[in-house]
């Protein structure tokens, strides 16, 4: 198979998954409103936008990066750049919730957010995991304690000072 037919047939795959991963972004209830811990257990974190943090990690801009990073990891390596990993620039992958994306050693990605998430500028860490045939994420904060209640599959995590 010519290498033309290889990109053209990655192309329309990864089109289709991005119109999936949009149509299904577009349908989805915003994420669930949760009742408040007793004030004794309650976090303190940043003041943050819950839906606006949604988007963001829901974004077709971050499905995008992570699909690119997929595909690094599922041919062998995982990139530990944005150039390695064939995605723009940090500050070029932008939105009005996400400041940059940023590719870290093993496909780990740094997303910042704007200050329609938070004034404070916080951000995540996305970690890639090969299993099997395909590739899992998890998500990590230092800190938004209160990012489990926005997106399940995120934890919080202080750093240790």
């Amino acid at each position: 198979m010519r290498s033309e037919d290889t990109a053209m047939r990655r192309f329309i795959v990864l089109l289709a998954s991005l119109l999936t991963l949009l149509s299904a972004t577009a349908l989805a209830a915003p994420p669930a409103t949760t009742t408040a811990a007793p004030a004794a257990t309650v976090i303190k974190g940043p003041e943050i936008n819950p839906q606006e943090l949604h988007i963001a990690l829901s974004s077709l801009l971050l499905a995008a990066t992570k699909m690119a990073i997929e595909d690094a990891i599922k041919r062998g390596k995982a990139p530990d750049s944005n150039a390695a990993a064939h995605v723009g620039e940090p500050d070029y992958l932008t939105s009005n919730e996400i400041s940059s994306i940023t590719v870290h050693k093993g496909g780990v990605l740094q997303v910042h957010f704007t200050s329609a998430v938070s004034p404070d500028l916080t951000g995540v860490w996305l970690t890639p995991t090969r299993a099997g045939d395909s590739v899992k994420w998890s998500c990590i904060s230092h800190d938004i304690p209160q990012i489990t209640d926005v997106e399940s599959y995120c934890s919080y995590q202080p750093k240790a000072h």
